[in-house]
């Protein structure tokens, strides 16, 4: 799991956010990089001369637009500085590692504790913590 369940207040980072499947990195490949805006709208000319976002396709109804690398780095920008902490964390346990995006070490932990609960009921979260590693990715 890459992506991250977030709002920006900023709406225009919002939507590259949002363009882009809410990203741990905005700077990384995305599994997705579109917006379709329909109708004539202030949005849709707001895209097409912001330099964060390029056309990338036309219909009748409307235009799908995709994020550019200076909307990446943008949206990069606005959330260190807004000080996001979502990360990637790398959970050992029983001989698997998996990637789980969290905002601490703890709660990364715990995500992956309730992923792996539904098949293994019987194990307890204080078993799982001291038989789990958390490390930075």
């Amino acid at each position: 799991m890459t992506q991250v369940n977030r709002y920006l207040k900023d709406k225009p980072m919002d939507h590259i956010d949002h363009a882009l499947g809410r990203p741990v990195d905005p700077r990384a490949e995305t599994y997705r990089n579109y917006f379709y805006v329909i109708g004539d709208t202030d949005l849709r000319r707001f895209m097409a001369s912001s330099p964060h976002w390029q056309s990338a396709g036309k219909t009748n109804e409307g235009e799908y637009f995709s994020v550019t690398n200076e909307g990446r780095a943008a949206l990069a920008d606005h959330l260190k500085a807004i000080g996001d902490k979502h990360r990637r964390w790398i959970v050992h346990h029983a001989g698997y590692q998996t990637e789980v995006v969290a905002t601490s070490r703890g709660q990364a932990r715990y995500f992956y504790w309730l992923d792996i609960s539904d098949i293994n009921d019987s194990l307890t979260f204080g078993a799982f913590q001291r038989s789990s590693k958390v490390r930075a990715a």
